[in-house]
């Protein structure tokens, strides 16, 4: 895409191109692609080499699903609240089939009874932060949301303030608590 392309459609607006779906649906994609490709990309890192999903394929499954269930975006924070649980999904997914897979997938079952099984030490896993950031959402919605924003959708806390419309120190400190409550509540469940 062009420069000048690029310049218009940031000042056109993520809002005013949802607004106009579906018929600015390319051009919507061209503006919020480089950004959702960029935070594929550290989501992504370290990750399995051989089960990695592609930064691409994930940005594209990611809008992919966000087209299909557009029904009405009202605004910028709608749009990216939800890319960022799209995206979200697409890695629970992920886990999950790698999880399955590393553990027989295609394998038949058969029950191991008086067997005991060393503990193992579990690094964070997707499957884990899920797991807790829905619980977190049921306690406090306003700091789930700051995760699903900067964590998923690759929001900057500034970005984050301006689209919810509140200061950047309460950005900062939800993050701060929301990340706290999570490491904490992800370390008591490993």
């Amino acid at each position: 895409m062009s420069s000048e392309r690029n310049s218009e459609l940031r000042t056109q607006g993520v809002t005013d191109l949802l607004q106009s779906l579906p018929e600015r649906q390319d051009d919507l994609y061209q503006l919020v692609y480089e950004n959702l490709k960029s935070l594929a990309r550290n989501r992504l890192q370290g990750e399995e080499h051989e089960n990695q999903l592609q930064a691409t394929s994930l940005v594209n499954e990611a809008y992919l699903r966000l087209m299909r269930h557009e029904s009405g975006w009202r605004d910028r924070r709608h749009f990216f609240g939800v890319a960022g649980e799209a995206m979200r999904r697409i890695l629970i997914d992920a886990a999950r089939l790698r999880n399955r897979e590393k553990r027989g997938g295609k394998m038949a079952r058969q029950t191991l009874s008086g067997i005991e099984l060393p503990e193992s030490e579990w690094d964070l896993d997707l499957l884990d932060l899920d797991e807790a950031l829905t619980e977190l959402e049921r306690q406090s919605a306003e700091h789930a949301e700051i995760v699903r924003l900067h964590f998923f959708s690759g929001l900057t806390f500034p970005e984050c303030a301006d689209l919810l419309g509140v200061s950047l120190s309460s950005v900062e400190r939800r993050w701060r608590f929301a990340r706290a409550w999570l490491r904490s509540r992800i370390s008591g469940s490993s």
